[in-house]
């Protein structure tokens, strides 16, 4: 797993961030994807990377990390556009998956995204989208209902969901055979959120995680940073161990099969 962590480090620098990351792509890179696949909140694109070899059609309502997937020199999508998933217009039947990775939690009414999403899939295709669980807010760093509430706003959180509500959901979409396989539990969360926190102070993506980051490179350079990166990635590895998940599970992949 070393060297799947070196190439999420290189990507998502901040250890919170990175673990998270790990946590999913170990879960992710168990599952075959049929083509042609639409992602759902791209972003820039590295993390899908790891994942998959092409994707044929992915949209993102943020329009600087859509002219980053664009600009890629080895480009992953064949179209991207910058869209918001809750006014996309689904051609009916034109995809065998519909991929989102952590984007779900973020979009009000997401009711209409899920009805959009199951439009959008051929018969017998699947949703496949990572989501955190409601559970989240009872493993944090601090066990409080105002800390709790304090990190849904930083994160951006509107729709933190238990499992089986996700599950009603999709069934009243339409889904069927909707599978679910945690991949963040108790312990785990708690220490995602001991560094997440700390990251988040600032606003937006003036924080305290991207100030640090160009601070450490500008002072100690290249060579000093890939030091860091070696150390990071052992801390981690020895913290990610996906055999002694145990506890209440705080995030998962759910996969939704249309009938």
């Amino acid at each position: 797993m070393q060297d799947e962590v070196i190439r999420i480090l290189e990507i998502y620098e901040w250890p919170s961030q990175a673990f998270w990351r790990c946590l999913e792509y170990d879960v992710l890179k168990r599952l075959s994807f049929e083509h042609p696949v639409l992602e759902i909140g791209c972003g820039d694109g590295r993390f899908s990377s790891l994942i998959f070899d092409v994707i044929e059609d992915a949209i993102d309502i943020n329009p600087r990390s859509v002219q980053k997937c664009l600009d890629a020199v080895n480009p992953l999508y064949r179209r991207v556009r910058c869209l918001d998933a809750r006014n996309i217009s689904f051609e009916d039947g034109g995809y065998a998956t519909v991929f989102a990775n952590c984007v779900l939690e973020h979009i009000p009414e997401v009711e209409g995204v899920l009805l959009g999403c199951f439009r959008g899939l051929r018969p017998g295709g699947r949703f496949v989208f990572t989501v955190p669980l409601e559970a989240m807010d009872r493993h944090l760093l601090f066990r409080s209902q105002r800390y709790a509430a304090m990190r849904r706003r930083q994160l951006s959180h509107v729709n933190l969901f238990s499992s089986l509500h996700w599950e009603e959901l999709l069934q009243a979409t339409g889904f069927q055979r909707i599978e679910i396989f945690p991949y963040l539990y108790e312990k785990e969360c708690r220490f995602w959120d001991s560094f997440d926190a700390v990251g988040c102070i600032g606003r937006g993506r003036y924080n305290l995680a991207n100030a640090t980051r160009l601070l450490v490179r500008m002072v100690i350079g290249q060579k000093g940073m890939s030091r860091i990166l070696r150390m990071t990635v052992g801390y981690l590895s020895r913290k990610f161990n996906p055999q002694l998940h145990s506890g209440e599970p705080c995030a998962a992949l759910l996969i939704a099969t249309k009938p």
